[in-house]
């Protein structure tokens, strides 16, 4: 899922890209400048080593005749 939010990402990246070249506003780059952001993080946190920033785990207790 990490890979294909990645290229889907880069694929509109791209078309923003290629659609806003000659009108040099800010908001392309910021819009550029934010979705790489997104990306990289979005794949460090994927595949990285520690790369999520939380884990929480739950133990659900399974045994219901001990609950009144």
């Amino acid at each position: 899922m990490a890979i294909f939010g990645a290229v889907f990402g880069v694929a509109i990246l791209l078309f923003v890209l290629f659609s806003g070249i000659g009108r040099n506003t800010g908001f392309l780059w910021l819009w550029l400048a934010a979705g790489v952001g997104i990306i990289g993080f979005n794949l460090w946190a994927a595949f990285g080593k520690r790369g999520a920033t939380e884990v929480v785990e739950t133990h659900e207790n399974t045994d219901r005749s001990a609950t009144p």
